[in-house]
């Protein structure tokens, strides 16, 4: 089931109220909802937004794990996100972090709590079957460095443009929603090619006719705690990627991913990708284990964990 209900209050109201009362405003709908749809209790309750701080109170999980997949509250600035996973930490039986700053971040509230480091991961299936060739890539000249996301503050567009400026024998093909300001950006470059947003499952089909995969992150806080899902997803349709140095991804040592630092270096680490000897099946093995399904039984692995100790200790609570 997935449902987003309505809340009382929105977070922007409800998060100050939380920090100074411990009071949630926002989930006595979701109260209801899970009462009608008879999950009022369950085994394992996973908290992926500290918006859903009380979240565990309601539901009554055997075990609760926190999992989440950015620096909130250094991405807002809103101190109440603080509380909140400050609340979520003291309760929760385990954390589970899709980064290592993540996790850093997070241990602080409590020390001891078992933790987990677990990327997030990929529909393996999905982006290696690939498919026939789009009819408006056709005509865009080989070779190929695509992008597919969001055109928003994360990414560094001023790159993007340098390196279309500096490879005019390269067609960048980005795939994203796109506004008129964006557009203006790469004006007068016609190796640049926006197509605008495409249906999830025809992605692979654009990533498998293309020879480079791009992720030029902006400055904006919430790279440093990033784990792109995009990295393993182009590396799945068997493409090198270009990507800016963090250190998270430096920690991963995946050899598919081409790293720079400043967007000067840019061109030349797309050059050093596109002529790199790989090969589309090595890389994709590479992507193959950080398949989600490998990922979910990880999880459940740790988690079934979290739940034998909890009984343990309730165990010997009532002895």
């Amino acid at each position: 089931m997935n449902s987003v209900p309505m809340a009382l209050l929105p977070w922007e109201v409800a998060g100050p109220i939380y920090a100074r009362t411990g009071k949630n405003w926002t989930l006595p709908r979701m109260k209801r909802l899970l009462r009608e749809q008879g999950m009022d209790r369950v085994d394992l309750l996973l908290i992926d937004q500290p918006r859903f701080a009380g979240l565990d109170e309601i539901v009554r999980p055997d075990v609760t794990v926190y999992r989440p997949t950015d620096l909130y509250a250094q991405m807002t600035g809103d101190s109440s996100i603080q509380a909140a996973e400050a609340a979520i930490m003291a309760r929760a039986h385990g954390l589970v972090s899709t980064s290592e700053p993540v996790l850093e971040a997070l241990l602080p509230y409590n020390p001891a709590l078992p933790c987990l480091l677990l990327e997030n991961g990929v529909e393996y299936e999905h982006f290696a079957r690939g498919g026939e060739e789009p009819e408006d890539l056709r005509a865009i000249p080989g070779p190929r460095a695509v992008y597919v996301g969001a055109l928003d503050e994360r990414l560094d567009l001023g790159a993007l443009r340098k390196l279309a400026d500096a490879r005019p024998d390269l067609s960048l093909v980005v795939i994203g929603p796109c506004d008129d300001a964006t557009a203006a950006v790469f004006a007068g470059r016609p190796n640049v090619h926006l197509l605008g947003p495409k249906k999830y499952k025809d992605v692979p089909k654009y990533l498998h006719h293309a020879d480079v995969a791009l992720l030029p992150l902006s400055g904006h806080a919430a790279n440093k705690g990033r784990s792109p899902m995009k990295l393993y997803e182009y590396a799945a349709a068997g493409l090198p990627v270009v990507v800016t140095e963090t250190p998270e991804l430096l920690r991963r040592e995946e050899p598919f991913l081409y790293f720079y630092r400043d967007a000067d270096e840019f061109p030349a680490q797309v050059g050093k990708a596109l002529t790199a000897k790989h090969g589309r099946d090595r890389i994709r093995a590479m992507a193959e284990r950080h398949a989600w399904d490998a990922k979910a039984r990880t999880l459940l692995a740790f988690a079934d964990g979290l739940r034998r100790t909890a009984s343990s200790k309730e165990v010997t609570r009532q002895s």
